[in-house]
C-alpha cells in the first residue's frame, strides 16, 4: 500500500519530468539542439538529451546564456538565469534575493523586465471508499527587474485555480520600488487594471511613461 501511494503522490509532478523540443545558447555562443527538461526553481543545472532515446546530459546553469523551448501549444518559451528575490517585511526598500540564479521565464524584456517562474504541488486527501484524491496546484510567480538591477523581485504569484495574485501585494511591490525612480507608475498600473495576462504590457507602460 505504501508504495502505491508513493506512486500517486509522485505521478502529478511528472509534468517536469517532460522533455520538450529548444536549444541551449551557451556564454561561449555555441548552440546545442535537442530536447530540454524543464527545470524548477533554484535547479543549478538543466537536462538535456540530443534525442528521445539518449542519455540524459546535465549543464551547469553557470555555463548558460539561455534557452528556449517549444511548448505544447506550439508556441516559443525564452529563459535566461537569474537571481530572484522579495522585498524584506521589516525594511521593505532592501531585498532578499537567492545567492544563486534560478531559470526564469521571459514575458517581456526592455528598460525594465517581467519574468516568471512555474511551481506545482501536490495535495492529496482520502476518500470514504479508502482511495487517495490527489489534485495539482499549478502557479505562476512573477518577477520584475528594474534597469540595472541583476536581480528581480516578486510582485505576486498566480494560481490556476485562483483568480487573483497572492503572496506580496502587486501594487505595493511597485510602489516600494519606483516610487523615486516613477512615481506614478503604480497609479498607471492601478488605471490599466491588468491581467496577469497581460504582464507584458508593464513594460509597456513604464517605457512610455517613465524616462
Amino acid at each position: 500500500m505504501k508504495k502505491i501511494l508513493l506512486i500517486i503522490l509522485l505521478f502529478p509532478l511528472g509534468v517536469f519530468a517532460q522533455f520538450y523540443s529548444g536549444t541551449i545558447t551557451f556564454n561561449d555562443g555555441t548552440n546545442k539542439s535537442g530536447l530540454i527538461k524543464l527545470p524548477k526553481y533554484k535547479d543549478s543545472k538543466l537536462n538535456f538529451k540530443s534525442e528521445k532515446k539518449a542519455k540524459t546530459e546535465k549543464f551547469s546553469i553557470e555555463n548558460i546564456k539561455g534557452f528556449e523551448i517549444t511548448n505544447d501549444d506550439d508556441e516559443l518559451e525564452n529563459y535566461i538565469p537569474m537571481r530572484v528575490g522579495n522585498n524584506k517585511i521589516l525594511n521593505p526598500k532592501k531585498f532578499n534575493i537567492d545567492k544563486k540564479k534560478s531559470f526564469v521565464k521571459i514575458i517581456k524584456q526592455g528598460k525594465i523586465s517581467v519574468y516568471a517562474i512555474r511551481y506545482i504541488s501536490s495535495t492529496s486527501s482520502g476518500r470514504a471508499n479508502g482511495g487517495i484524491n490527489v489534485v495539482n496546484n499549478v502557479a505562476d510567480a512573477y518577477y520584475l527587474q528594474r534597469e540595472n538591477d541583476d536581480f528581480a523581485f516578486s510582485i505576486g504569484t498566480h494560481r490556476h485555480d485562483l483568480n487573483f495574485l497572492v503572496g506580496i501585494n502587486f501594487y505595493v511591490a511597485i510602489e516600494f520600488n519606483f516610487a523615486e525612480i516613477c512615481p506614478n507608475f503604480v497609479n498607471l498600473l492601478k488605471e490599466a487594471d491588468l491581467s496577469v495576462k497581460e504582464f507584458s504590457k508593464i513594460v509597456d507602460i513604464y517605457e512610455e511613461n517613465c524616462n
